[in-house]
């Protein structure tokens, strides 16, 4: 299907065009001489340019039309290897205008990597000459240089040797592409600047860093970008994204990464500048939450923040249509596909919410029959590598009657689907311990709304365990962003425990500055071991603190009444006695009020 600007095309026009797609010819020709009469016959009688996409085996891909002055270069791409050409060559006409290359010709073929680039001069309606542009290569990489030959008598256009040409650019960068693409990573720069919170530029930046690692990248440098307001175009400014661009160019980067959330506008405009990929902060936590999902459930709690997250950012006027990423006045077959993936998107949320909604009747049911059994809940919760899941494993490995362990490991959001297991305290009694996935600062609204039904665990629990990473030089700042966090769903007036974790390799002074701002922290080492049981005590009294002592003289054939009790651990003391069972009983005032009526009077 011919592409771009076909009003007022005669049809018969748009047939003989559609006739030479995705046919084959002489893959050893810059053109068919055939199919360059054509396209020169056709754009010189509607005065508009023409542009062909042919790949390596003489196969033309795609055909686009543009207006009177310029036609709407698109990127495509055949390359087997990222640091390479792109493997297709674009040849375009250039009617009543000569063949020289434009400012916009040479802007695509470095941004795009053309194999080569083409302009064909039309005069009245024959091909007269050609110029063709070529990126130049120096040092084992492609340059923004571009080397142009012609112009050539298109009568002659059969003797000029192009696959030479293509095959002289990539040995020149041959050795630089295998050193490279053994590398797994992708070799990311990180962008930074602007700061509204408790972190420092560079140390916002340091923790991105942290981010891009876990997500597989590999940071080959970074970038500030000091501003008073964030540019609406370009999130940096034009000056800094060229100054990047060049940067890209130079280290070869695949990524760039940005440490705020871009618009779908700055994401774009960023790309054609970059000509790389370009993600935001939001984007990559939503990587790596997808890399770690393990059960059925986190896997739709990401895909569905993944979704909310890029619908309002599909775009339309996308690569494929426009000289390097999008265009005014191109609207037409692409918008209609915008459409129908917006419809796709919306339909794929509605199913995957359903699914949410199933799944959170489930838990519902799950919690009800916890609190039939009254044995409270508690929470872990804390900022992403803070060691919750260190001290879960810890916790049960001593205390629990499920010895299964998580993932431990010195990466961010190592574990996301949350775990509950039953672990005994000091007093004899029993608690369920739920552990949960990491808070974050800015953590997508998407994941939060998404992975409502797990955080429901921590808003509906009995007592919420703050682990905070004592060695971490932003402590503080982390802490505020996990209450932040707690009050956004509803969990800022729960029962709390601070408990400062990796007090073995933390510096004295870091201590010093959480105890001076909080009370009551509890020093531990997940790690080691250190103080967890002091921690379990602490959970023991706060649970359990406000239980009340009340003694019982139960009926013999009131067993069911004594199994009640001995499920909720409060039996203290049992003694058969003639006239019925005694019993001593240190609980809630709950359970207290259900067994009242055998109350001894005092």
């Amino acid at each position: 299907m011919i592409k771009g600007n076909s009003l007022g095309i005669r049809k018969v026009y748009i047939d003989e065009l559609n006739e030479l797609i995705n046919k084959q010819y002489d893959k050893n020709k810059l053109i068919d001489e055939e199919v360059m009469n054509t396209v020169c016959s056709i754009s010189g009688k509607i005065g508009k340019e023409i542009s062909l996409y042919i790949n390596r085996h003489g196969v033309i891909l795609d055909i686009t039309i543009g207006d009177d002055k310029t036609v709407l270069l698109k990127g495509m791409n055949e390359k087997r290897s990222a640091y390479g050409l792109c493997g297709i060559r674009c040849i375009h006409t250039h009617p009543n205008c000569s063949s020289c290359l434009s400012s916009l010709d040479k802007t695509a073929l470095t941004n795009l990597k053309f194999d080569l680039l083409a302009a064909i001069e039309v005069i009245d309606e024959k091909p007269a000459q050609i110029s063709i542009g070529y990126i130049k290569a120096d040092n084992g990489r492609l340059t923004d240089d571009i080397v142009i030959d012609g112009p050539i008598d298109a009568s002659k256009i059969d003797d000029y040797n192009f696959m030479n040409v293509v095959e002289n650019i990539e040995k020149t960068v041959s050795d630089y592409i295998y050193e490279n693409e053994d590398k797994q990573n992708e070799r990311t720069i990180l962008v930074g600047g602007l700061r509204n919170d408790m972190y420092s530029a560079e140390e916002s930046l340091l923790e991105l860093e942290e981010l891009v690692t876990t997500a597989g990248g590999n940071v080959v440098d970074k970038a500030m970008q000091n501003k008073n307001k964030v540019d609406a175009a370009y999130y940096i400014g034009r000056g800094k994204a060229e100054e990047i661009s060049h940067l890209v160019q130079n280290i070869s980067a695949d990524t760039v990464v940005f440490d705020d959330e871009l618009s779908g506008i700055q994401q774009r405009n960023l790309e054609e500048i970059f000509n790389c990929k370009v993600i935001d902060r939001t984007t990559l936590i939503l990587d790596i939450f997808a890399q770690r999902a393990k059960s059925s459930e986190g896997k739709i709690q990401v895909e569905l923040a993944q979704l909310k997250y890029r619908l309002p950012r599909i775009i339309g006027m996308g690569e494929n249509m426009s000289r390097t990423g999008g265009g005014i006045g191109t609207r037409g077959p692409g918008e209609q596909k915008l459409e129908t993936d917006k419809r796709t998107i919306k339909k794929r949320i509605y199913d995957l919410e359903e699914e949410l909604k199933n799944i959170k009747k489930t838990r519902e049911l799950q919690r009800k029959r916890r609190v039939s059994n009254e044995i409270p809940v508690v929470t872990l919760a804390g900022y992403t590598n803070a060691g919750k899941s260190t001290l879960r494993n810890k916790m049960c490995e001593y205390w629990g009657t499920d010895k299964e362990k998580v993932l431990e490991s010195d990466i961010l959001f190592a574990t996301l689907d949350p775990t509950t297991r039953l672990v005994s305290l000091p007093s004899g009694k029993e608690a369920l311990l739920t552990d949960t996935v990491g808070f974050i600062r800015k953590l997508p609204h998407e994941l939060v709304e998404a992975f409502k039904s797990t955080l429901e665990e921590v808003a509906l629990s009995d007592l919420i365990v703050h682990v905070v990473d004592g060695s971490n030089e932003n402590a503080i700042a982390q802490m505020e962003t996990v209450n932040s966090v707690l009050n956004e769903i509803g969990a800022g007036d729960k029962k709390l425990i601070i408990a400062v974790n990796k007090v073995d390799k933390a510096p004295a002074e870091n201590i010093d500055i959480i105890r001076s701002k909080f009370n009551n922290i509890i020093e531990i080492s997940a790690l080691n071991g250190y103080n967890i049981d002091e921690l379990l005590k602490a959970i023991d009294s706060k649970l359990f603190g406000n239980f009340i002592t009340e003694e019982l003289l139960v009926p013999y054939e009131k067993g069911n009444i004594l199994s009640y009790l001995h499920d909720n651990n409060c039996v203290e003391k049992e003694e058969y006695r003639e006239n019925g069972i005694y019993i001593r009983i240190k609980t809630t005032p709950d359970i207290i009020g259900r067994v009242s009526q055998y109350k001894i009077d005092k």
